[in-house]
């Protein structure tokens, strides 16, 4: 159990995980598809997440802390934790890439990179999110 009365790292996951996904698909469609629309919803759903992803980590890091080392709950943490950072750094260094290629994303390699990275975030964000469930509903971790 966390120091709160209430873990907040479950309340506050939600909306991160929602925008990353969304904004990515909408990125990813509108490089090569291009909507006009989707390019800034996508932009700003990106940076919106990655920005609403930081007090989710805090709060996570909070809720992480009583969890006794070297228990299995303590190494599926552990995978979890490592995921969601890597996550945050693939989905930030995209979102920054499309913040300084704005103007240029017509060019093949440009859209290449973006949408590798926005896959590879997307993908390691659902299997992070799958060992967070572990923690919740197979481990009864933060569960009274």
């Amino acid at each position: 159990m966390s120091i709160f009365t209430l873990p907040l790292h479950p309340r506050l996951v939600h909306f991160p995980v929602a925008l990353l996904l969304l904004g990515a698909l909408a990125v990813i469609i509108y490089l090569w598809k291009p909507w006009p629309w989707l390019k800034g919803w996508g932009f700003i759903g990106l940076l919106a997440g990655v920005i609403l992803t930081l007090p989710a980590v805090v709060t996570g890091l909070i809720d992480k802390s009583p969890i006794e080392q070297g228990t299995q709950a303590d190494q599926v943490a552990n995978i979890h934790t490592t995921g969601m950072f890597l996550m945050w750094a693939l989905y930030s260094f995209a979102t920054y890439l499309m913040y300084i290629w704005r103007d240029d994303l017509g060019d093949r390699g440009k859209r290449w990179r973006i949408t590798i990275l926005l896959t590879l975030a997307s993908l390691l964000l659902i299997g992070a999110t799958h060992f967070g469930g572990v923690l919740v509903y197979e481990l009864g971790v933060g569960v009274q």
